[in-house]
């Protein structure tokens, strides 16, 4: 997409070099409002016009920084019945190591917007989802590429949009321990790298993790040091009413026994590679049972 950008909207332009480069974004939550100053709650800002179409969304970049995590979204808004915006593409994106946050929302008209606490973040995941528009960032200096738009008051529109976008996107985020998540970026990572023995292994310990926590959840303590995953999963399927349905837990002891292989219990097989299949199998299964999980059973 060519593009040009524009500079945000402010209410204080000369508060611009005053503004951090970074907010945390836990103080976007709403229920923080009351105990933090409305002025140091801005909002970072990138808009750009598009001068050519379509614009082209590099899905690949979207992925291979962080993976693509259950607090994630791509959303495509269209019109069903009655008078509604027209069509409208929106991304949001959390970035956990860095704290950052951003949401993108693309109009029908193509014109393009960013809100995100980061100001750095947002103009990264401009420059690199919109690949041909890097030119156009390199054009046009300083803070007009990132504007801070600021909101001097808790019921600020912006601030308000962008805080409900947090608490959604937090909301799966903190529910979801680092461990799991860091485990299933290593597997994506281990996809984009064609290494599938890696990112079966990692699957697999994705997938204890998570049992481990299902565990202590249900069963009121951790697994004892002799409760491998074969055992934790047996222990499940033993109750009548097993809070993990059957099926997941099948789905579980698949991508255990493939795990095993390579991972947890070395087991050598004849003329046997692990191939592409074997890995996207293993991570569509566990980000699958991951999501399940964490959407439908634990909640």
């Amino acid at each position: 997409m060519d593009c040009r950008v524009v500079s945000g909207t402010q209410e204080k332009p000369n508060l611009i070099g005053l503004m951090p480069r970074a907010i945390p974004i836990s103080k976007y939550a709403p229920k923080k409002f009351g105990k933090i100053e409305p002025k140091n709650l801005p909002v970072f800002k990138l808009e750009a016009i598009p001068k050519s179409s379509p614009t082209d969304l590099s899905v690949a970049a979207l992925c291979e920084e962080s993976g693509w995590s259950l607090s994630d979204r791509l959303r495509f808004w269209h019109t069903l019945n009655g008078e509604l915006p027209g069509a409208r593409l929106t991304v949001r994106k959390l970035e956990l190591d860095e704290q950052a946050l951003v949401h993108c929302q693309v109009e029908a008209d193509g014109k393009l917007t960013i809100l995100s606490n980061s100001r750095e973040y947002a103009t990264r995941f401009f420059e690199t989802v919109f690949k041909n528009d890097v030119v156009a960032v390199a054009r046009v200096g300083g803070n007009q590429i990132v504007s801070p738009v600021n909101h001097f008051r808790p019921t600020g529109t912006t601030v308000a949009f962008f805080a409900g976008t947090a608490a959604g996107a937090l909301g799966w985020g903190l529910k979801v321990p680092h461990e799991i998540e860091d485990s299933m970026k290593e597997a994506f990572r281990g996809i984009e790298k064609r290494n599938w023995k890696s990112c079966v292994v990692m699957c697999r310990r994705a997938l204890q993790a998570l049992m481990e926590v299902a565990y202590e959840k249900f069963f009121g303590v951790k697994p004892g040091r002799g409760l491998d995953l074969n055992g934790i999963i047996r222990s499940f399927e033993k109750l009548s009413l097993s809070p993990i349905p059957r099926h997941w837990l099948n789905i579980a002891d698949a991508v255990r026994n493939i795990g095993n292989v390579p991972g947890a219990h070395p087991r050598p097989i004849p003329s046997y590679r692990f191939s592409k299949s074997d890995a996207i199998l293993a991570y569509s299964n566990t980000s699958s049972f991951v999501s399940a999980y964490f959407e439908k059973i634990a909640s």
